[in-house]
């Protein structure tokens, strides 16, 4: 079986988008001849990979596709992301057309960039066409959103204008769904979020995932008794609710527990001035951005993840987490409370005020280091085998093995 992957973002050893990319990509190159369609920049980490762990890895073919200087230039930074991606879009599309001329795919499968409201315009005329996963449905509980500032407001805007855009107005976006044989959607949320007419051709899939041989491979240290220790792992910006995860362990009176921060981002100052504020000197440690062996080493050190997201579609850090046996506390909002077993902490967040959810937060903090762990701990490392990149796409093929039942769906 042929398929060609479009993977806008792909790169390998990375989280979030581009190492969907590059996981899903990899995974069905495991059983299929796989062409990789993705952007030019990707190609060195690509290569540097391929060349020094090429054991690791199944046999695949690239298409490096960009557009022109001047516009990769306009790209840097984030405000001309989209526009750019767009464009991409058309000119992948070209390659795309070109290279099934001179070796006919069987599947085409849009990988990245997965988000519902963005068009995916690699398809090819005859050729089934799976979509996703895509996210994009989850909406942001509004009454947490002014704690974030200014910036967090204008971002939630603009994002719930662009999610409106692309449910109603934007055409190529219309074509995409229309164009589909198989959409993955992320969460229950993304799935309520497309038109009716296009909910039979979906399923729920989440994106992310972890690699086999990672799951529970860093041995725990033995139990101390002069500490808990929370985790709390991203990129350092309002959407990922570190001020509630700061105040939160505040708020539990107990000095017993501390908290470990890894990530950088815009945040960090304010973040670093709202602990000192808090009173939390001594109890919150801000370790910046880790390599991913580093932070899976975090993660089987501490007691639990500390992550109110308030709006991720799926949620890696979660799945890296648990695969180390840390007990997530989540949010009950979007990707990674569908992610967690009933033994991790799922928090009210929806139409709480950000006092209620502080208080929740702190609840569940108070409870997990009252209680043994360790029993939820197997449950957690054994929960993340079932979302390993491999059960990914050995859930994809019965209809990827057999194309004609793709469109026997329509």
């Amino acid at each position: 079986m042929r398929i060609l992957v479009s993977a806008y973002a792909c790169e390998p050893r990375r989280g979030s988008e581009p190492g969907v990319g590059w996981n899903w990509a990899r995974e069905l190159a495991r059983h299929h001849e796989v062409w990789v369609l993705t952007r030019s920049n990707n190609r060195e980490p690509i290569e540097r990979e391929l060349a020094d762990h090429s054991s690791d890895h199944p046999p695949m073919k690239f298409l490096y596709v960009d557009l022109p200087g001047w516009a990769s230039r306009l790209k840097r930074g984030q405000r001309w992301v989209h526009p750019y991606y767009y464009a991409w879009q058309f000119a992948a599309r070209r390659v795309a057309r070109r290279a099934h001329a001179e070796t006919p795919f069987d599947v085409v499968h849009h990988v990245t960039f997965a988000s519902a409201f963005t068009p995916a315009l690699v398809r090819l005329p005859g050729v089934p066409f799976i979509w996703g996963p895509v996210g994009g449905g989850v909406r942001v509980p509004w009454r947490l959103v002014p704690a974030g500032g200014t910036a967090a407001i204008t971002y939630e805007t603009l994002r719930a204008g662009r999610r409106l855009v692309g449910r109603y107005l934007d055409p190529l976006v219309r074509l995409t769904w229309r164009g589909a044989d198989l959409i993955l959607v992320q969460n229950q949320e993304t799935l309520a979020w497309l038109p009716p007419r296009y909910r039979a051709r979906a399923r729920v899939q989440t994106n992310c995932g972890v690699d086999d041989h990672e799951i529970g491979s860093v041995q725990r240290p033995a139990r101390r008794d002069d500490g808990f220790v929370a985790v709390a792992a991203g990129r350092l910006m309002h959407l990922k609710g570190f001020s509630l995860a700061l105040r939160a362990v505040s708020e539990t009176g107990d000095h017993r527990v501390r908290l470990v921060v890894a990530g950088e981002g815009p945040q960090r100052r304010h973040l670093e001035a709202l602990a000192a504020d808090l009173g939390l000197d001594g109890r919150v440690v801000f370790r910046g951005a880790l390599s991913r062996p580093d932070l899976l080493d975090l993660f089987a050190r501490s007691d639990v993840l500390l992550f109110p997201s308030l709006h991720d579609e799926a949620g890696f850090v979660v799945v890296e987490a648990m695969s180390q046996g840390s007990i997530p506390i989540v949010l009950d909002v979007g990707g990674p409370a569908s992610l967690v077993e009933s033994s991790a902490y799922v928090v009210p967040a929806r139409g709480c005020s950000r006092e209620d959810v502080v208080a929740n937060l702190a609840s569940a903090l108070r409870s997990a280091s009252a209680e043994d762990l360790e029993a939820k701990r197997a449950v957690m490392i054994e929960h993340a085998r079932s979302l390993a990149w491999s059960t990914k796409t050995a859930a994809l093929e019965p209809v990827v093995a057999s194309p004609a039942r793709l469109t026997h769906q329509r």
